[in-house]
């Protein structure tokens, strides 16, 4: 059975890095804190902003008592079994399993007050793996009396504006974390939704768990290349606007074309004003 692009592509972003010097590095994991609350999100989002079509993706929010952590759940699944291989054989045997071929199409991970008093938000291409920083009070809430109910809890409404994007959150002081689904944050509860108000981008709560056993929150130490947000979008449209002529990445022009013409369809990011 043909594997979906975006599997195929996760698995060379995840275990090859740039260059293709060592095909299976293996990184160390430093905890950074232990998760006190798990919560699951449905994210849906318009990848192309001409085409109406929505897809989704699950994502995993960990929160600690000084750090959380947010990352997509197949994303997460992959760069663990990542961990264990040993060969291409066992890259393709994984790969070859119906039960890995959930489409993965966010590889970003953000860390909230990591350091103190930042967000930390790594990204990956195959010229590298970048990292960069913000201030954690990133976001200017006005705070209504509309009120709500989501999966049982009292919700009330809030609006932001956010990277060019108008936001509406439902929060539920029930939940006492000031925590929400990607870089969202400072609101007195936790954000049980949030969408935009061009109904491009959404996350809705799908579980909330208490662990049962430890469960920590890991920052990956490798080497990064340290940017800022701007320094990010700049060296992604470049990889997107480049593709075609990397021979380095997929020697075959054909295949290249096709990836390229899908890169240029993912056009439509969360964040539209990059600062």
């Amino acid at each position: 059975m043909k594997k979906p692009f975006s599997l195929i592509f996760i698995l060379f972003f995840l275990v090859i890095p740039p260059g293709f010097a060592q095909l299976f590095p293996v990184h160390p994991e430093r905890e950074i804190g232990q998760a006190e609350i798990i919560v699951t999100y449905m994210k849906t989002f318009q990848r192309d902003s001409l085409d109406p079509r929505k897809r989704s993706e699950k994502m995993t929010l960990l929160i600690g008592e000084n750090v959380s952590s947010f990352f997509s759940e197949p994303h997460e699944r992959a760069r663990i079994a990542a961990r264990s291989f040993k060969n291409q054989a066992d890259l393709l045997a994984w790969a070859n399993n119906p039960a890995n071929t959930r489409r993965v199409y966010f590889l970003y991970r953000v860390f909230k007050n990591y350091p103190e008093g930042e967000i930390t938000t790594i990204e990956h291409s195959f010229d590298g793996h970048f990292l960069y920083t913000e201030n954690l009070q990133l976001f200017d809430w006005e705070i209504s009396g509309a009120t709500d109910s989501i999966s049982g809890y009292k919700v009330q409404k809030a609006t932001t504006n956010f990277s060019g994007r108008d936001w509406v959150a439902w929060f539920t002081p029930e939940i006492p974390y000031n925590e929400g689904p990607f870089k969202f944050n400072g609101l007195p509860g936790l954000i049980l939704k949030i969408h935009d108000t061009r109904d491009h981008y959404s996350f809705e709560v799908v579980s909330i768990e208490i662990p049962e056993e430890k469960t920590p929150i890991y920052f990956t130490e490798r080497t990064y290349i340290k940017t800022t947000k701007a320094g990010w979008f700049r060296a992604w449209e470049s990889f997107r606007n480049s593709f075609t002529g990397r021979t380095d990445i997929v020697p075959d022009s054909h295949s290249r074309n096709v990836i390229s013409d899908r890169l240029q369809h993912d056009n439509n990011p969360i964040e539209l004003i990059v600062d």
